[in-house]
């Protein structure tokens, strides 16, 4: 309970620095809405994180989650009337249905054919927004409303302090899940479901909610999205954005949800610190293959990422004190 409650607190400090931060340093628009998608993208990454990290469940079709919850936030908003907050919370509702449909695939499936089967899965829903042109408006697009709180609407640095406030009481949910009953059940089916099984635990309960917490966070990371971009289209939400979800919890550190969140700023950022090198920019998807060489480096010599250097830090610094 002490520990839990260092982090919760640890967690809220950063938040009120970060907030402090945005709000003296005159940041560009574009540094604006790069940050604001490190957050969001983190968001998505610490849910992916309960379900593979955690509950050793991989999934190779999330892109369809966050697509899901992109489209049901845009048509509740513009369509429907509902408000922002109202159309963020049921965008992260619906697709835990969704979650629930996955999740019952994976109760029979394990390894390389849970990949494939949730591979197939995020194409069909894919291929799903661009034929359900009444709710996605097809290849069109749909748009989406600026975002309202309390008749005042939220853009620039306001939108990215309201993504720091959600992504740290996002954060502290998670870690809150984790060290419950709850999490001690994922981390039991991750490392052997025939031993979770033999300790009477319910694989099947706890798989579902697994996905369904993972489809959760990635339908809140839409809808946030959505409302940053204002506009998406079917190819947004595809195998590509589902595996740039993967690699930002590899990258940043399976099992730690600040590691999500240091994954997402390395996957949104590589692009542009990539376009910055002489030469290197010049190659096509020079950013792409960065980030594979950066994995294969990873799993090699830092199975736990980037977090790792972090945590070594910090544990530095407290032996220099003490």
């Amino acid at each position: 309970m002490i520990k839990i409650q260092s982090k919760v607190i640890k967690t809220i400090i950063l938040a009120i620095i970060g907030i402090i931060i945005v709000g003296i340093v005159p940041f560009k628009t574009s540094s604006i809405t790069i940050l604001s998608t490190v957050l969001i993208y983190g968001i998505a990454a610490m849910g992916y994180n309960v379900l593979l990290g955690y509950a050793g469940q991989i999934s190779l079709g999330h892109a369809a989650f966050i697509g899901l919850g992109a489209y049901v936030s845009a048509y509740a908003t513009d369509v429907m009337g509902i408000p922002f907050l109202g159309a963020v919370l049921l965008s992260g509702i619906v697709p835990i249905i969704l979650g629930l449909i996955l999740g019952g695939v994976a109760l029979r499936l394990e390894g390389h054919y849970l990949a494939i089967a949730t591979l197939g899965f995020g194409v069909t829903v894919q291929q799903l927004f661009k034929v359900l042109k009444n709710f996605t408006n097809g290849f069109a697009g749909r748009i989406a409303p600026s975002a309202y709180i309390f008749g005042i609407k939220i853009k620039g640095v306001g939108y990215l302090v309201m993504l720091i406030i959600i992504t740290t009481f996002l954060a502290i949910a998670i870690e809150n899940i984790l060290n419950t009953k709850t999490g001690r059940a994922f981390v039991a089916m991750r490392d052997s479901e025939h031993a979770a099984k033999a300790m009477g635990i319910d694989i099947v309960k706890y798989k579902l909610i697994a996905f369904s917490i993972s489809a959760f966070y990635a339908g809140i990371a839409g809808s946030l999205y959505m409302h940053l971009v204002k506009y998406t289209q079917p190819d947004v939400w595809g195998t590509v954005l589902s595996i740039n979800i993967l690699a930002m919890v590899v990258i940043g550190g399976l099992t730690s949800v600040g590691g999500s969140i240091l994954g997402a700023a390395f996957i949104v950022l590589m692009p542009h610190l990539v376009a910055g090198i002489p030469y290197v920019n010049t190659i096509p998807s020079a950013s792409i293959i960065v980030t594979g060489i950066v994995i294969v480096i990873i799993i090699r010599f830092m199975p736990m990422g980037l977090i790792t250097f972090l945590n070594r830090f910090k544990r530095r610094v407290t032996n220099v004190r003490s």
